[in-house]
């Protein structure tokens, strides 16, 4: 993505869908930046809600607490990571017990720690790249 002004170029990390951000915010990356940031305020509370719901074995609370954090992966751009929340859910859904879920539930955890890192990496980024653009 170019920044009109100045014709910089921002490389995303390859984990962050470049063209779906752009058919969201287009070249703005000053509310790109403030949407990483506020996504990074929520991120604790999310994904403490996530690990309360499963570790109380509350399978409709878990599915709640992940159906909730799915669209923040799509407001920064991590597709994959949105699609695998919703695979989750619908194992969620089909599963009895929260034993079921573990193997699931530990790749989503890890994957959800991952993407906070890249996160936090991409917003930094984006504050140098826009300090350099102003």
């Amino acid at each position: 993505m170019n920044n009109l002004k100045t014709g910089n170029t921002f490389v995303f990390n390859p984990e962050i869908d470049a063209n779906y951000l752009n058919s969201l915010y287009g070249d703005d990356y000053m509310y790109l930046q403030e949407v990483f940031e506020a996504v990074l305020d929520d991120y604790q509370s999310l994904t403490d809600h996530i690990e309360y719901s499963y570790s109380s074995g509350n399978l409709a609370a878990l599915r709640s607490a992940v159906h909730k954090f799915k669209p923040v992966f799509g407001f920064v751009g991590l597709t994959a990571v949105q699609q695998l929340c919703q695979d989750f859910e619908k194992t969620c859904d089909q599963a009895a017990s929260p034993g079921e879920l573990s193997g699931d539930y530990e790749t989503l955890k890890n994957k959800i720690f991952q993407s906070k890192q890249i996160i936090e990496e991409e917003k930094k980024n984006l504050e140098v790249f826009n300090n350099n653009c102003s």
